[in-house]
């Protein structure tokens, strides 16, 4: 996702037993899968899953639109960039996916406002973000957002990601290196980043991230105590 490598997978959930017994190539990739799962993995799950090599150990794929962020990512990055994705593209296992998640939502996880908390709260893989849905999302002090908030946050994140359109050349990796960055994307950020400021109660521009992660704190005490 963020490279923009292809990767590919043989996705046999809808496989019948006598496709893949005809298949030459897909029953020599399921047998070889049953005997790495019972005799080489160290993990009891893995081994059970032996019994079943044709599906994936973990199935989480969703039957629509989804939004993907990365499990790690660069702290040099200002924001932790993900993308949606069409159900056809399958998941891979360093993805945290969002079934049906919003252009409003992707606002959110875009913003200064999010890449502030988790850099506060998230696990660490070397220097960089490792994003736990647990700690990271589950626990995000989420504001509250009524009609017209929801409707100034999508048409804001809807121009970041029209922005990104214009570089039909570059991945997510060239878009969101600091050095790289174009300026209309950058202005784009900066935008959606002044409207969820607004929707959290900080109507003045912000230049820190003590003054958001402050905000971010007192919002999560309310909820705690809600």
């Amino acid at each position: 996702m963020l490279h923009g490598d292809d990767r590919w997978c043989l996705w046999l959930v809808d496989a019948t037993p006598r496709e893949l017994r005809s298949s030459t190539v897909l029953h020599k990739r399921v047998e070889a899968v049953a005997e790495w799962r019972r005799t080489i993995s160290k993990t009891l799950s893995v081994q059970r899953a032996a019994t079943t090599p044709a599906l994936f150990t973990q199935r989480r794929q969703p039957t629509a639109r989804y939004l993907a962020m990365p499990e790690v990512s660069s702290s040099a990055r200002e924001y932790v960039p993900g993308r949606f994705f069409e159900p056809e593209v399958i998941a891979g296992n360093k993805l945290i996916v969002l079934p049906g998640a919003e252009v409003w939502l992707f606002g959110l996880l875009h913003s200064a406002m999010w890449n502030t908390w988790m850099k506060a709260v998230s696990g660490r893989l070397k220097s960089d973000i490792s994003f736990s849905p647990g700690i990271g999302y589950f626990a995000f002090p989420f504001p509250d957002l009524e009609a017209g908030a929801l409707q100034d946050l999508t048409v804001v994140a809807q121009r970041v990601l029209d922005a990104r359109e214009s570089y039909t050349d570059s991945t997510l990796a060239d878009l969101y290196d600091p050095l790289t960055m174009p300026e209309d994307l950058r202005r784009s950020h900066q935008l959606l980043d002044r409207v969820v400021d607004d929707i959290y109660g900080h109507f003045a521009k912000i230049e820190d991230s003590e003054t958001r992660l402050a905000l971010l704190i007192e919002r999560y005490k309310v909820l705690a105590d809600s």
